[in-house]
C-alpha cells in the first residue's frame, strides 16, 4: 500500500512536468558528472525517427513495442497529448518511462523509478547515471518500438 501511494505522487509529479516536455534530438552533457557511458545513454534515450508514419501509427508502435519487449513485457500506466506511460516491475523495483512522440520523434525519458532503477544524475529527463539493469531493459523497450515502427 505504501509503495502505491509512492508511486502515486511520483506520478502526479510526473505528469505536471511532462506537459512542457517534447521529444527531440538527444545532445549528451559531456559536463555531466557522475555519468554512464554515452553508449548507454543513447541506447536509451537516442530518438527515434517516425519517417512520416501518422500519430495513429507511431502511437500504435509504442503499445505493440511495449508488449514485445525481450523479456518481460511493459504495462500501460496511462498517456496523455504527446506521450505513453510504460511500467515495469522486476523484483521489487520498479522503472517507469514517458515515451514522448511528435510528428519528428519518438523519444524515451525517465519519468520515475523505485528501488535499483531509481537514476542517480536526471538532466532534462535523460538518465545519465544508473545500474546496467536499467539501460538493458530500457534499450530493449527503444529497439522493440523502433521495429514495430518499421513495420507500419
Amino acid at each position: 500500500m505504501q509503495v502505491q501511494s509512492i508511486l502515486g505522487a511520483l506520478f502526479a509529479l510526473g505528469f505536471s512536468l511532462s506537459l512542457q516536455a517534447a521529444p527531440g534530438e538527444l545532445v549528451i552533457n559531456k559536463n555531466a558528472k557522475p555519468k554512464s557511458s554515452n553508449r548507454y545513454i543513447e541506447a536509451v534515450h537516442k530518438e527515434i525517427p517516425v519517417a512520416g508514419a501518422s500519430e495513429a501509427q507511431v502511437r500504435y508502435a509504442i503499445l505493440e513495442g511495449m508488449l514485445s519487449t525481450k523479456g518481460f513485457a511493459w504495462v500501460y500506466e496511462g498517456e496523455g497529448e504527446g506521450y505513453i506511460l510504460a511500467r515495469f516491475d522486476y523484483r521489487g523495483d520498479t522503472n517507469v518511462m514517458r515515451i514522448e512522440y511528435d510528428a519528428s520523434y519518438i523519444q524515451l525519458k525517465y519519468h520515475a523509478a523505485l528501488g535499483d532503477f531509481v537514476c542517480k544524475k536526471l538532466i532534462d529527463d535523460i538518465c545519465y547515471k544508473n545500474g546496467r539493469g536499467y539501460y538493458n531493459y530500457i534499450k530493449n523497450l527503444r529497439l522493440s518500438i523502433a521495429q514495430e515502427l518499421k513495420k507500419s
